[in-house]
């Protein structure tokens, strides 16, 4: 058995609708298949050379780059050696790749971004030489100065191999990355899994996996203030009292109103990001 792209009938038809804040372009085309056999399964069909992929094959419509985002074959009542394969291509869609392969675990995600923020401690301001935050009295503010620091959010999925296990994906949740990753620094991405289903996909068996992957600048690290209510002397001995104090990194107190330090702590585990593509 076998089947044979004949060509595209001619006409066309196109429309534009609104999604959320966009307007999408969405595209017809009609694509005319010959077969040996008048029982020709529909998978055989679509699986015709030259006919596009769904998620993979893209064109340059009038509303702009369309990706195929479905098939829709037909046979011929009058001729079932003839089957007629609709297709539809949109401006709005989950295209993951321009690549001609059809293995949806090879293709490269396109992802979706997003900005949140989360609160640090600052005590010098943005001044041009920085400025510490401290009174006239040269004392620090009863209140510290809070700014609002941005963490930028990246949105994706990807298909996988079938031989990931559901363990091996949960571990995968709440990690850093261990070594630069796509440009960013080591430990300034933290990797969230968001959800993962199992099935096929065009033939393809497959886990669809769905990440969050959040970008932080200045690390994804537990990083306290060097602080505390009792410091070392030079000799060891351990001094309580009443009021916060600065510290060295020896456990000694630092002069007042110092600037204090910070520490760091892992509070994710480090993982090589490497079976992301």
């Amino acid at each position: 058995m076998a089947t044979l792209l004949k060509g595209v009938q001619k006409g066309k038809g196109g429309s534009i609708r609104k999604s959320g804040s966009n307007m999408v372009y969405t595209e017809r085309h009609r694509y005319i298949v010959l077969s040996d056999v008048k029982n020709e399964s529909v998978l055989a069909v679509l699986s015709t050379p030259g006919l596009p992929q769904v998620m993979v094959s893209s064109i340059s419509g009038t509303g702009g780059q369309c990706v195929c985002v479905g098939l829709d074959p037909k046979q011929d009542e009058g001729s079932p050696f003839t089957w007629f394969v609709d297709s539809e291509w949109s401006t709005e869609s989950e295209n993951q790749t321009t690549s001609s392969n059809p293995d949806p675990t090879t293709w490269v995600p396109r992802y979706s971004g997003k900005v949140e923020t989360y609160p640090e401690v600052i005590y010098k301001d943005f001044s041009t030489p920085p400025k510490p935050y401290l009174n006239s009295a040269k004392d620090k503010f009863p209140e510290p100065l809070i700014v609002r620091r941005p963490v930028i959010v990246y949105d994706f999925f990807q298909y996988e191999a079938p031989t990931v296990t559901d363990v091996q994906i949960g571990d995968r949740n709440d990690t850093i990355n261990s070594a630069t990753f796509k440009g960013f620094g080591a430990q300034t991405l933290k990797l969230t899994v968001t959800g993962f289903e199992r099935g096929f996909y065009f033939g393809y068996d497959c886990v669809r996996i769905n990440y969050s992957v959040a970008y932080k600048k200045n690390k994804w690290l537990n990083t306290p203030l060097d602080m505390g209510y009792s410091y070392l002397t030079s000799t060891g001995e351990r001094i309580a009292t009443d009021k916060i104090v600065c510290l060295n990194s020896d456990g000694t107190k630092k002069s007042d109103n110092a600037t204090p330090d910070t520490l760091e702590f892992k509070e994710f585990p480090e993982i090589a990001f490497s079976f992301l593509r």
